[in-house]
């Protein structure tokens, strides 16, 4: 056919079936958006820190960095400056603070120490305004700014912050707002400048830096790099000025894993949507396909006229669904960083890709081709052209025995190597579940079976129920629109229980972690918003003041940082020898958990993460050697055990050995226990005002810092729930569009029944019990489908991400979910049925 024929056709059955076509289209554009929206935010955090991180390090390609909190000498500075093929280089101080506007508002943030060495480095100098660097002020960054609740544009020497930085407070007026034009990408970060000497002063760190960025010449780098590896003498860390990058990508890895599971699933789902879409025009296109035959068409022009047809609805509503994709990635889907802030330097902006645009463009009209072209089959060589018109059904709507049985079979099938790929290799959990979602869509043939079998059953027995038999006639008479509409709701309803029932386990699991790391104390005393007490401050007479309190028991000092090791960037939890470590109950996967306590006490002993043990081919009892600022450090392995909810595993240890390993006497967290009836709240606040306002510390009780530490593993599992809430979403609006289609197909016999006297109040209770029967096959099949798959989820969350997961917990979710899914589709379709309902009898004497 040529091209104005082609469309010449699609133009007249866009005048007869064009609500039809709309809600296909609808169905399409749900799924587009679906897929995109997870593609898009799953890849846009490491997109967004790339565009910071190449903003600060500019053009140097290597980088010598501490691999403690306290820093290292900068007289090493010049000596790196002129090691030969060293263009330049320039110092950096990096600690984590927290700033406290004059309006009560709080926010933690990067802060750096710098010269203008370092913004010639980056080109930056031209651009920044010339009070940023001055003595005694502060310069934000648009995004600290804002958070703060200050203007973009300030009066010189106001406004006033409160800097709070290694358990003290100091004043410092914003010398510059950073804006994108000044600053480029940092612009989104949350970050704040100020001198480098200011910083090692306020800081305690005389003469200290965190690390040295070089710009090497031409061609010199390996040179410099081996060069740099001997003047720092093994105990700093050399390494590619974009390591950052690296180590966020691993950061991001489990939740990454996760998340992207999850939106692998929901990109199937997305695709299955789209063909059941599709799958629901089939009997109109098969009967269009039967009259072409009959008038003498070729087969290879009908080929062209439905392909055509499926690419230009495909590429409208997949062009839809893309818009919609991206609104939802910048808007609900923005994945939040917090919980990675105090780590890495992140910025906020949405990064879209051209990948996952393409991926999710071509899944939408792949399903629409597949599902368009299942009227093709009627094609195949020895079948009349007219067959479907000597089915006792509605033409093209057949579904025979034998493909019944085929189906069954199918789907058992699937559903045993589901089972077997799950149980022999947990990380092929993608796999098992695309089998599961194809097992649930081939078994609802069975299931919609079985409820229209029960359904007659209670029709003979309660003679009442007069329009059951009416309804079921009419359900057999369209049993492939009918397993088409069921099979949307039985994917549907397996996405939305498997992965919306794992990440409330994966929730539990870290909620429970939570709960244990925070009773070892009743009050805590940290650094203001650090949940994970990696950020030091000098004891000073702190545990003297508070311990002489009458309330207070005992105060045990704690120790913890982030360092680099290898491709990861683990949490460090230093305890003291005689704290309670019921922290680690139920989450030791490997070795002996009634010696971990023991071994802990002794000393030279560690607990690493599953994942760091089996990246570095350790073993339990074995030794262990961690490159620390002290040299390399030997430890032995007392057990393995989960993340604790940091993406980059932890690693355990007494207060004793991480002072002797990472050179340090400065503290993150003090614990206090307080005598038996004490009031905590009172304590709390005694022990507030024995610190004093310029402490820079705050007292937060056991149960507020185990729910931030919830909270801030939940940040990094936040497009789970997102996923999860948009899939129900997107189940009962691509239900909608599915039943609503179906309701529009059935016009002419409903018009037949009109004739015939049915009045068309009948007519609405006929199409709502048609419509649940239809519902509760697919929906129970798809949310039992759905509590196997939580299972399997749970098991690759566990195993592969290394996430602490709760035990499977259904309850009765998967009724609550099945009833809410299908009273909503019952009331928002009830609209086109009582417009079909009042079809004009005449219809069913003339054609659609």
């Amino acid at each position: 056919m040529g091209l104005y024929a082609l469309a010449y056709m699609y133009r007249n059955r866009l005048r007869i079936h064009a609500a039809q076509e709309i809600l296909a289209g609808l169905g399409i554009a749900v799924a587009v958006a679906l897929v995109s929206a997870t593609l898009i935010a799953n890849s846009s955090v490491a997109g967004s820190a790339r565009e910071v991180v190449h903003t600060v390090i500019g053009p140097a390609s290597l980088q010598v960095r501490s691999r403690g909190p306290e820093g290292f000498d900068e007289s090493l500075l010049p000596q790196i400056e002129h090691l030969p093929g060293v263009r330049q280089a320039a110092p950096l101080l990096e600690e984590t603070a927290t700033l406290v506007a004059a309006n009560g508002r709080r926010v933690a943030v990067y802060l750096a120490g710098a010269d203008l060495g370092l913004a010639t480095l980056d080109g930056l100098a031209h651009t920044i305004p010339r009070q940023s660097l001055s003595a005694d002020g502060i310069s934000l960054s648009v995004t600290t700014a804002k958070a703060l609740g200050l203007a973009s544009r300030i009066t010189a020497g106001e406004p006033s912050l409160s800097l709070l930085l290694r358990g003290r407070a100091f004043p410092r007026h914003v010398s510059a707002v950073l804006g994108r034009e000044a600053a480029g990408a940092l612009s989104g970060a949350r970050v704040a400048v100020i001198p480098l000497a200011d910083l090692q002063r306020l800081a305690g760190q005389r003469g200290r830096i965190s690390r040295v960025l070089v710009e090497t010449k031409p061609g010199a780098g390996a040179a410099v790099r081996k060069a740099l590896t001997s003047l720092t003498g093994g105990r700093l860390t050399v390494a590619g000025s974009d390591q950052d990058l690296a180590l966020l990508h691993q950061a991001l890895g489990p939740s990454d894993q996760a998340s992207s599971l999850f939106a692998a699933i929901s990109a199937l789902l997305g695709f299955l949507f789209a063909f059941n879409a599709m799958l629901l025009t089939a009997p109109e296109h098969r009967q269009t396909i039967a009259d072409l035959r009959v008038d003498g068409t070729r087969r290879g022009a009908i080929v062209q006229m439905v392909l055509f047809q499926a690419l230009c609805l495909g590429l409208v509503a997949s062009a839809l669904g893309l818009l919609a994709g991206y609104g939802l990635a910048v808007g609900l889907f923005h994945q939040s960083t917090g919980y990675l802030s105090q780590v890495f330097t992140l910025g906020s902006s949405t990064v879209v890709g051209a990948e996952p645009m393409l991926i999710a463009l071509a899944c939408g009209l792949l399903a629409t081709c597949l599902g368009a072209s299942t009227p093709l089959l009627d094609l195949r060589r020895g079948r009349a052209s007219d067959a479907i018109y000597d089915d006792d059904s509605a033409p093209g709507n057949q579904l025979s025995g034998r493909t019944h049985k085929r189906l069954t079979t199918a789907a058992l099938a699937l559903l045993l190597a589901a089972s077997a790929l799950f149980a022999l290799v947990p990380s092929a959990a993608l796999a098992a579940c695309i089998l599961l979602a194809l097992a649930t869509m081939l078994a609802v043939p069975m299931a919609l079976a079985v409820v229209m079998r029960v359904t007659g059953l209670l029709g003979e027995r309660y003679q009442r129920l007069t329009l059951v038999p009416v309804a079921l006639t009419g359900l057999r008479a369209t049993t492939l629109r009918s397993m088409a509409l069921a099979a949307t709701g039985a994917v549907a309803l397996f996405g939305s229980m498997s992965l919306g029932g794992a990440r409330a386990d994966l929730l539990r699991g870290i909620g429970q972690v939570a709960g244990r790391f925070s009773s070892a104390a009743q009050l805590w005393v940290i650094s203001p918003l650090d949940n994970q007490a990696t950020v030091s401050f000098q004891p000073g007479s702190q545990i003297a003041r508070v311990a002489a309190l009458r309330s207070v028991r005992s105060v045990a000092a704690y120790q913890g940082s982030f360092f680099d090791w290898g491709g990861r960037r683990p949490w460090i939890i230093a305890r003291p020898a005689d704290a309670r470590t019921s922290v680690l109950d139920g989450q030791i996967l490997q070795g002996d958990a009634s010696l971990v306590d023991e071994r802990l006490r002794e000393g030279g002993w560690i607990v690493l993460s599953k994942q760091i043990a089996t990246e570095h081919h350790l073993h339990v009892g074995g030794p262990v050697s961690l490159p620390t600022p002290t040299g390399m450090v030997d430890f032995r392995l007392a057990a393995t055990n989960t993340n604790f909810g940091w993406p980059t595993g932890v690693i355990f240890m007494n207060t004793a050995d991480y002072a002797r390993a990472f050179g340090t006497s400065a503290l993150t967290a003090l614990g206090v226990s307080l005598l038996p009836g004490t009031n905590v709240n009172q304590a709390k606040a005694a022990i507030e005002h024995r610190l004093g306002p310029g402490s820079g510390l705050e007292v937060i009780t056991a149960h507020t810092r185990a729910a931030r530490i919830e909270a801030s593993g939940g940040e990094g599992l936040s497009q789970l729930s997102e996923i999860a809430r948009l899939l129900l979403a997107a189940t009962i609006v691509a239900m909608v569009a599915a039943l609503g289609s179906s309701i529009w197909q059935q016009r002419i016999s409903l018009a037949s029944l009109r004739v015939e006297g049915t009045r068309p109040s009948q007519l609405r209770r006929l199409l709502l019990l048609e419509a649940l029967v239809m519902l509760s096959a697919g929906c129970l099949t798809g949310a039992l489908a759905g509590v196997y798959g939580q299972l399997i989820i749970d098991g690759y969350l566990k195993h592969v991400t290394g996430f602490p997961v709760a035990s499977l917990v259904t309850a009765g979710r998967p009724f609550e979910i099945f009833a809410l899914v299908v009273i909503a589709v019952l009331a928002l379709a009830a609209v086109p049925g009582w417009i079909a309902s009042r079809v004009p009898p005449t219809l069913a004497f003339g054609e659609e």
